[in-house]
């Protein structure tokens, strides 16, 4: 099977790299914003969309223009990527109004906010540096070896670093799936107060998650230097320094949500077979629930997790199974199959008919075990 995989490391770049790497980035989000507006004009004014190749071809014309002459400083691929980005927002754009999902219309990018520009080609490693076309070689962080062939490289910017990510892909033989067996499956079900609660084996052995909640844990700091940020005269001197303060606390929380989600997800994989997971509307919970427990969703970053959980079962030849959005696991009795509604604030599930009586997380995750295992049996899988 063809296997893609991303590879992450920190740039040490020179100061001369540094600044490179901000002009090409710049001129990537120059080029974005000037092709949406570029686009939305002609749509107002003669309803017509305008196409990736119209606006790649007007590159030539713009190098040679006095006011935008310093673009010839930037590779040229990086150019034309910056303009298929765009083309690929419209395209996602379009089929997202034709299926009926939340459209999500194109934005403009902002200086300083996720700067980064892509090569779909030319970049090569070698040993503990990469060598970026017009830029010349970096050295990185190798942390691990690169799999597969280099397809695409982006450098991108979080917080006062450069980070060079690499899309690989490579052929490899498909893993055969593991047996049907329950006593290496586990339930998971997500949750607040608990991250993570997972029923195992056939006897739904217990474990519970404690959720880290990186972001309240960083969140009097956060207001601190908001505060300071709100207070200094944009784009000063000590405007950019409080700026720069807050990027790198909000770059050390997300990397503190990644390195849990990997590690979390991998310690599961390595110990089951059969992975049975909720399925969650996740935007739809952020946008309906009160801030509190909107910014606790967030702060749980549940999707990254059930995402790194599926792609290393995949890798694996486990088996992932996520129920329904509407699968109602929180109202069906683990023990007997009775049906109830129960409340957001009970945390124990009472059963009527049977007298069971279990912690509400973990009822659920014997429930999502019980429906991920029917799922597989019913599609034919090997026992």
């Amino acid at each position: 099977m063809l296997l893609k995989k991303g590879f992450k490391f920190r740039l040490d770049p020179t100061q001369g790299q540094w600044e490179l790497c901000a002009q090409f980035a710049g001129a990537s989000r120059f080029l974005y914003n000037r092709g949406l507006e570029q686009r939305k004009a002609i749509y107002e004014a003669e309803g017509r969309s305008m196409t990736y190749f119209a606006q790649n071809n007007e590159l030539v014309s713009l190098k040679r223009q006095e006011a935008t002459s310093w673009l010839q400083l930037i590779h040229s691929q990086v150019l034309q990527q910056a303009l298929k980005n765009l083309d690929t927002a419209f395209q996602n754009f379009f089929q997202n109004v034709k299926s009926g999902k939340k459209p999500g219309f194109p934005r403009f990018k902002c200086k300083g906010l996720r700067d980064s520009f892509r090569y779909p080609q030319g970049v090569k490693v070698d040993g503990t540096s990469v060598y970026l076309p017009k830029i010349g070689w970096v050295r990185f962080r190798k942390s691990r070896e690169i799999e597969g062939a280099i397809k695409q490289t982006t450098i991108c910017r979080e917080g006062d670093h450069w980070y060079v990510a690499f899309s690989t892909e490579q052929e490899v033989p498909t893993p055969a799936f593991a047996p049907i067996n329950e006593d290496k499956a586990v339930g998971i079900d997500v949750g607040i107060k608990h991250f993570a609660t997972m029923a195992s084996g056939s006897a739904h052995i217990p474990t519970y998650v404690s959720n880290p909640r990186f972001f309240t844990k960083h969140l009097p700091r956060l207001r601190v230097l908001a505060r300071r940020l709100s207070k200094k005269v944009k784009f000063g001197k000590n405007w950019l320094k409080a700026k720069k303060q807050l990027s790198k606390l909000y770059a050390r929380i997300k990397r503190c949500r990644e390195d849990f989600a990997h590690k979390l997800s991998t310690e599961i994989v390595k110990n089951h077979d059969i992975i049975c997971v909720e399925g969650l509307d996740i935007a739809n919970l952020l946008e309906k629930s009160a801030r509190p427990l909107s910014r606790a969703i967030a702060d749980a970053s549940w999707r990254s997790f059930l995402r790194c959980l599926q792609y290393k079962a995949k890798e694996r030849g486990k088996h992932f199974v996520e129920t329904g959005r509407f699968f109602p696991s929180t109202q069906i009795c683990s023990a007997c199959g009775a049906n109830q509604k129960i409340g957001l604030e009970e945390r124990e599930y009472r059963c009527p008919s049977c007298a069971m009586s279990m912690d509400r997380d973990l009822n659920s995750a014997i429930v999502e075990k019980a429906a991920g295992m029917s799922v597989l049996k019913a599609c034919g899988a090997t026992p």
